[in-house]
């Protein structure tokens, strides 16, 4: 639900509330809103020339207008705001408000906490329960996307689907899914106390956080030497683990292969590109992308090695943006038969440009097209063979592999 404010700015009103601010703290304050300026000013203004005009860039902000408001409704906060007030919260809300009015759910802006959580997860190490989630956009909540094997969440019973009520007694509808996270990871104690919902019922459940080293990769061989990789996401050792999964199935007498993607959201581009080289011929162009001004960048295969064996890719209504890359390069070459159900549908590219305060910003910086010239966003990868599956079919299949339908599909194509 959205509210609407209706903000009635008077010049009196902003001064006699100046005036009645203690002075240390309202150079303290004016401090901050000049950071909040400068940071505004930052990729939109050309030097000093539009901070004496007041004129924004490309983007048509006033900047003077923009700082003048902050203050009023800084003093509307300082004189009339009944609980206490987090400076430093106050200040990252600003940044993210500033990045929300892109409406681009893709683009963030990380305080140097969140970044740093961020670079370890990529990093494929981090400190935690084992566990990936994501917010249920209808209720709020906070839902187990997956739990890592051997992880502690694993061992502490927790299941995907499991609903996450409270964390260490924090509401989980009431914050955003990152402060979820860091209140999981962070903190002295060396433990997490969660509030469960799994079924209607709720439970409590104490968790040890220890060092987990992400598995983005799992492989195994099947019946009739058929290889079985399954990549949940792309992070920095992804590729690494894939290559090494290839090469030893191949010395096991691998003959085809499946490359499960389902349910895998993405992750970083030269990762994806390592694992699709490893597929295609050398040179091959892989993707290539577009930015806000026609520039187009290409990415062609870096290995002299290819996989001359038929392959299958399992993907879903979840497989996204990486993973999309890798399929649609592989279908556009016809060097997989993709099976499930039509892809997620991202077809665009962020960076990640530190500050230099050690926050971040992810931005949307271009478009990527498959190597036949597809655009996918919004749209999906559909797939050689359709066999949808229901959310519950999923989730047993969790448990009882005869369940999984396009796996079973996989199996029959290859043999």
């Amino acid at each position: 639900m959205n509210e609407e404010f209706e903000i009635q700015e008077s010049a009196s009103e902003e001064e006699t509330m100046t005036e009645k601010r203690k002075p240390h703290k309202w150079r303290k304050r004016l401090g901050k809103l000049l950071m909040v300026f400068v940071i505004l000013m930052v990729g939109f203004v050309g030097g000093v020339l539009f901070l004496i005009s007041g004129s924004g860039g490309s983007s048509g902000i006033n900047n003077l207008s923009v700082l003048k408001k902050m203050i009023v409704l800084e003093n509307c906060v300082e004189h009339y705001y009944l609980e206490d007030v987090d400076e430093d919260d106050l200040e990252a809300g600003v940044y993210r408000g500033f990045m929300s009015g892109l409406s681009d759910p893709y683009s963030t802006y990380y305080t140097k906490e969140e970044y740093e959580q961020l670079s370890e997860t990529d990093s494929g190490e981090y400190t935690g329960i084992g566990v990936t989630v994501m917010k249920d956009t209808n209720t709020g909540y906070v839902v187990i996307e997956e739990v890592q094997k051997d992880a502690p969440a694993y061992q502490a019973g927790l299941l995907k689907g499991d609903i996450l009520m409270e964390v260490d007694g924090t509401d989980t509808a009431t914050i955003t899914l990152q402060e979820t996270v860091n209140l999981i990871k962070k903190g002295e104690n060396k433990e997490v106390v969660l509030n469960i919902n799994r079924d209607g019922d709720n439970f409590e459940v104490t968790v040890e956080k220890s060092s987990v080293e992400i598995e983005s990769v799992t492989w195994e061989m099947k019946e009739g030497n058929i290889g079985y990789i399954s990549v949940s996401q792309f992070i920095e050792n992804t590729d690494e683990k894939f290559i090494e999964a290839v090469d030893e199935l191949e010395e096991q007498g691998m003959n085809s292969l499946i490359i499960d993607l389902r349910d895998n959201g993405g992750g970083l581009l030269d990762t994806c590109i390592n694992m699709v080289s490893r597929i295609i011929p050398e040179n091959k162009l892989i993707v290539y992308t577009e930015d806000k001004n026609g520039k187009k960048t290409e990415y062609n295969s870096n290995s002299d090695k290819e996989l001359k064996i038929p392959i299958v890719v399992l993907v879903n209504e979840n497989s996204a943006s990486a993973s999309e890359i890798m399929t649609g390069c592989l279908k556009d070459y016809k060097a997989a038969t993709i099976v499930g159900s039509t892809t997620y549908g991202k077809g665009i590219v962020q960076n990640i440009i530190q500050l230099s305060d050690g926050s971040a910003i992810k931005l949307t910086v271009s478009k990527y097209y498959t190597p036949n010239g597809n655009y996918i966003h919004k749209v999906g990868i559909e797939p050689d063979i359709t066999v949808e599956m229901s959310n519950e079919e999923w989730t047993e299949s969790r448990d009882d592999p005869d369940k999984d339908t396009q796996l079973k599909k996989a199996f029959e194509i290859l043999k």
